[in-house]
């Protein structure tokens, strides 16, 4: 008996890790295409590997395994990301506040711009120190 629905209906797409595979291949490619010499042509033939693993997935019927291994992947990427988050809000932040850092247990504080020299407490460690915001 022939299942309903197209064969497209039941392939798994793209993801996380299919674009990370792609992006690899890539950038894999464009290195070996730049510096050309014996040693990275070989190299150029790897540069596929992701690329067809890329294609394996986006084709895959298996969403149960494609879907854990690109939970794993995002929760491996996730500390990278977050810390780029935080960084961009920093950035908005900088103009309003000067960061500091406590001393005694680095804990990452804020000051608003403009009040001069203020004593910081550290609501972490309770540690007082000075500095001029």
């Amino acid at each position: 008996m022939k299942e309903s629905g197209s064969f497209f209906d039941r392939i798994y797409g793209f993801d996380a890790l299919s674009c990370g595979l792609l992006l690899l291949s890539v950038i894999l490619n464009l290195f070996t295409g730049l510096f050309p010499n014996e040693v990275l042509n070989q190299l150029n033939l790897i540069s596929f590997l992701p690329l067809i693993l890329c294609v394996l997935r986006f084709f895959s019927h298996n969403h149960e395994k494609r879907e854990a291994e690109n939970e794993k992947f995002t929760a491996m990427l996730h500390p990278i990301f977050e810390g780029m988050a935080e960084r961009g809000e920093e950035r908005k932040e900088a103009k309003l506040f000067r960061f500091f850092k406590c001393p005694v247990c680095r804990q990452k504080l804020r000051v608003p711009k403009g009040t001069g020299k203020v004593e910081i407490t550290c609501p972490k460690c309770g540690n007082k120190f000075i500095k001029k915001a």
